[in-house]
């Protein structure tokens, strides 16, 4: 998103950013070099990335001094909090008066967002967000406006083998949902042609009917005046691999293939490209 690389070009290491629910750290391209703090629940990631500084803490008791951030960040977590009034009003509380906040959250209502709840129970995802129910829960909770925003495509990410896990036989229900077991029996292989196929089916069927199967959700920019709100298509074009969205396909490997700039990973061309920069999922 141009807006959110305008915020980051103008910050300098004396701004502090917060990655609210930062697992093993968002962004990491967008944010190097910069006064990063990461927060999150779950101890296990925040021990994986020692290049920031790490806080474990919940989302709405956040151990900070008000007004002590000028950007907070939630990639891919706003979703995952249980109190999210209270979430939002502790990123109010840390956010200077002229502070600004990133989001990046799934439609409730997709079909991407659909099938991983379907797929892994849940997976987390607590909140279920339609575009006007988060724009309208962070202008009313935290006093700010939004700014601009981007639709975020799918790559099907969570598609992999390593997110499937066998479940134990017996009473415990395991890491996946009893229904879902036979899962975690298949080779590596079949999740792979199920990635492809979903990313190749979803694109095609978008094309030529016009729905929106590929889509996962917003990103979403909000600052603290009254504007109007900017929109940036986003990019058909996310790493299968890493969950990158790419703007402009650089060199290509042959004429369908392109390598992600991020994991190097070899990844198809989809057309109907648009602009957009942010990693989706």
């Amino acid at each position: 998103m141009q807006l959110l690389s305008s915020w980051l070009s103008g910050l300098s290491p004396t701004h502090r950013v917060l990655d609210l629910g930062c697992g093993t750290g968002s962004l990491r391209s967008h944010l190097a070099g910069l006064n990063v703090i990461g927060s999150d629940v779950d101890l296990r990631p925040l021990i994986s990335n020692p290049d920031r500084l790490r806080v474990c803490a919940e989302s709405h008791e956040l151990p900070f001094s008000s007004e002590s951030f000028d950007l907070v960040i939630c990639h891919h977590s706003l979703e995952h909090f249980g109190n999210l009034t209270g979430s939002i009003r502790e990123i109010r509380r840390v956010l200077k008066p002229m502070g600004r906040m990133f989001v990046s959250v799934p439609d409730g209502l997709s079909f991407s967002d659909r099938l991983y709840r379907c797929l892994f129970c849940g997976g987390g995802h607590v909140q279920c967000f339609s575009f006007d129910t988060v724009v309208s829960a962070i202008e009313s909770g935290a006093v700010l406006h939004l700014e601009g925003w981007m639709e975020l495509f799918s790559s099907f990410i969570y598609l992999n083998k390593q997110n499937f896990v066998a479940a134990p036989r017996g009473r415990s229900p395991g890491p996946l949902p009893r229904r879902m077991r036979w899962l975690g029996q298949l080779p590596r292989v079949c999740f792979d042609m199920a990635r492809i196929g979903l990313n190749i089916g979803t694109r095609l069927i978008d094309l030529c009917l016009r729905t929106r199967l590929a889509r996962y959700g917003w990103a979403l920019a909000f600052g603290p005046a009254p504007s109007r709100p900017e929109f940036s298509p986003g990019s058909w074009n996310v790493c299968m691999s890493c969950g990158a969205g790419v703007d402009r396909v650089g060199k290509r490997v042959a004429w369908f293939f392109y390598r992600c700039p991020s994991c190097f990973s070899l990844n198809i061309v989809f057309q109907g490209v648009n602009r957009g920069n942010v990693a989706s999922r």
